[in-house]
């Protein structure tokens, strides 16, 4: 069971996120229909512990494994989502993650995954391109070319 609940003031979410990072670029991801990207990931279900949820969400999305390096950031994240005009607050612990083989870079920079029925589109983005595209959260504009050694907490 996800840890999602929504409420009359807006939903709430715990979710995790994976920054894959190869040769300068950053694998994104956009689904169907939405004018935005985002990192891979998703919500952590009750009782598990966020970086085997990380692994599974990978797994899930991207049918291959990673080794987490490190936890990057705890985003406390308050928005409202574009399309279905809903409030949002959001706790994400977002990783750096390292891969465990690289077959997935056979794709190219751009690959379509049918996720059970969800058309999910990746690409690798230079730090430079994610500057100029409606990628979220917003901060990983700014934070991806100096990613920290230690935990940072973003509100």
């Amino acid at each position: 069971m996800d840890i999602t609940f929504k409420t009359p003031a807006g939903r709430f979410n715990y979710r995790v996120a994976g920054l894959l990072i190869h040769e300068g670029k950053l694998l994104i991801m956009q689904d169907e229909n939405q004018p935005y990207y985002y990192v891979p990931g998703g919500r952590v279900m009750l009782h598990e512990k966020s970086e085997d949820a990380m692994k599974r969400e990978i797994v899930e999305e991207l049918s291959m494994e990673v080794n987490i390096k490190r936890m990057l950031w705890v985003n406390e994240n308050f928005f409202v989502e574009d399309t279905l005009d809903e409030r949002f607050h959001e706790i994400c612990f977002f990783y750096l993650l390292a891969l465990k083989d690289k077959e997935i870079l056979k794709n190219g920079d751009e690959f379509v995954v049918n996720e059970n029925g969800k058309k999910h589109t990746y690409y690798w983005k230079s730090f430079d391109e994610l500057q100029d595209i409606n990628v979220y959260p917003l901060f990983l504009k700014e934070k991806i070319a100096d990613l920290p050694f230690y935990i940072e907490h973003i509100s």
